[in-house]
């Protein structure tokens, strides 16, 4: 008789100690998802806690003043619950046709702000048109519906051979017109002396 209750309190005790250890297994399991996702975003635990939502390869398409399609891309956009129409962009492009040309845009880092069309990029930000028109800087605002492209900071432009750079600038309407702020400094070069 006594060898019955050995076995039964034997089972009963074994049957217990599987569950806890699954139950263990289970937790610490998702502790280490969460600490996992905590460094792949570099939030801070509290700000975590407030993105409603992530997205992986947006797009977002819109029109300009003059019924042109623009659209902005990204990596990764997160989007946070205070600011639903604003979204903190990894790895952001983007793209404004005007007439015959196409504008390019592309960043380390960006803000889009759904509401109003703009784009502010920051990091190796590069401006180009699909010839052979670039600028380069650390930072840059795109108004989409504005048609203005704006920067306060350091910015090297090429256009063929001819280089310009310059403390700051603003191109309106698709690089009609480009103005450059402060210290600047152009270099002409004829084509015709290659």
């Amino acid at each position: 008789m006594n060898y019955s209750v050995f076995i039964k309190s034997l089972k009963y005790i074994l049957f217990f100690s599987s569950i806890l250890i699954l139950i263990l297994v289970i937790y610490n399991n998702t502790s280490i998802e969460k600490e996992k996702i905590f460094t792949d975003y570099s939030y801070k635990e509290g700000d975590f806690q407030s993105v409603k939502q992530v997205l992986h390869k947006p797009t977002f398409m819109g029109i300009d003043k003059k019924n042109q399609p623009f659209k902005v891309m990204a990596n990764k956009a997160t989007r946070l619950k205070e600011a639903p129409n604003i979204f903190n962009l990894e790895k952001p492009t983007g793209e404004i046709s005007s007439g015959k040309e196409r504008f390019f845009l592309s960043g380390d880092n960006g803000i889009f702000d759904k509401n109003v069309d703009q784009l502010e990029v920051k990091g190796n930000v590069k401006f180009n048109n699909n010839e052979n028109m670039t600028f380069t800087t650390s930072e840059i605002n795109f108004d989409f519906k504005k048609e203005i492209l704006s920067g306060n900071k350091k910015v090297n432009g090429k256009k063929n051979n001819s280089v310009i750079v310059s403390e700051g600038f603003k191109i309106l309407n698709n690089g009609e017109q480009i103005f450059f702020r402060g210290k600047t400094k152009l270099k002409l070069i004829n084509e015709k002396n290659f």
